[in-house]
């Protein structure tokens, strides 16, 4: 009866193991997802921990670092992140296959959430982009196939925060671009309007795009994070796209189509201002030394 009893218990035993994916591991067939979870306004880890749950599991944030591991099902679509004090964000996963590890990458959470919309058009012909990705603070949402407008919801937000959220936007057969978004809420809103994507052709630069160029300078300062605001035209209230400088040398490249355009090179309170026009893609233009006072 021992005997029995022993081998109904061995075979209850790892029935529960094969159920549940052999505890804390993978399971056959499924994926596993990795990134970490940020405050909007400061970049920070949340403390306390946040929670991740997707596919029916969870698990918690790293204290220090922010970052989880999670193994999910296939056919798994959303991931939803819960911290205390704050409200419950979900993500849209891409579509996940077996034995695949996703990293997600920086998943911002915050005290507030908006909805970001806008329209994604071909630079050259003005026509819209259908099926697009764009990626803002970890959402992501594909424009529309007719009009090439989209909506990011739940992007999280906060309104005393420092940070000004940069996006990207890639669709194939189109050269990748980012995005600041510095534009304000109107009731739980922020309209980027019009998206630019230049499309891959022979006359795109071999090496990085950019047929504008220099040097910033931030006396006593680094020039790395100098944020350079790109208004077209000139006149224009709100930035069509911001770049941020990141070569401790102060050089920069953009990639401008022909117009004329408003440069605003900001960082602190420190400032300078180009004008510049552009006549043709080939074309390089070098505006030298550009010194922020």
């Amino acid at each position: 009866m021992r005997y029995f009893s022993g081998l109904l218990l061995t075979g209850l035993l790892i029935f529960l193991l094969s159920a549940c994916g052999g505890g804390g591991g993978g399971f056959g067939g499924g994926a596993v997802l990795q990134g970490r979870v940020v405050l909007v306004g400061t970049g920070n880890p949340p403390n306390p921990q946040a929670t991740v749950e997707a596919g029916g599991r969870s698990t918690r944030t790293d204290l220090q670092e922010g970052t989880f591991q999670l193994a999910v099902p296939i056919g798994t679509t959303q991931l939803i992140v819960r911290a205390p004090g704050l409200p419950q964000f979900t993500f849209r996963l891409p579509i996940l296959q077996a034995d695949q590890t996703v990293d997600l990458g920086d998943l911002y959470i915050g005290p507030e959430t908006v909805s970001v919309q806008g329209r994604i058009i071909n630079a050259l012909t003005q026509e819209p982009v259908g099926d697009a990705e764009v990626i803002l603070l970890g959402q992501r949402a594909f424009t529309n196939p007719v009009n090439g407008r989209f909506t990011l919801n739940d992007v999280a937000y906060d309104p005393e925060g420092i940070l000004d959220p940069e996006g990207e936007v890639r669709r194939t057969g189109f050269i990748p671009r980012r995005f600041l978004v510095d534009q304000p809420v109107i009731s739980g809103v922020i309209d980027l309007g019009d998206i630019p994507l230049l499309p891959e052709t022979d006359e795109n630069p071999p090496a990085g795009p950019g047929n504008v160029q220099g040097i910033v300078i931030v006396p006593a300062d680094t020039p790395i994070g100098v944020r350079i605001d790109i208004y077209n035209p000139p006149s224009a209230q709100f930035p069509q796209e911001s770049v941020i400088v990141n070569q401790s040398n102060g050089q920069f490249r953009l990639w401008l189509l022909p117009g004329d355009y408003r440069l605003v090179f900001v960082k602190g309170t420190r400032s300078a201002t180009r004008n510049v026009s552009v006549n043709d893609l080939q074309t390089p233009i070098n505006l030298g030394q550009i010194t922020l006072q």
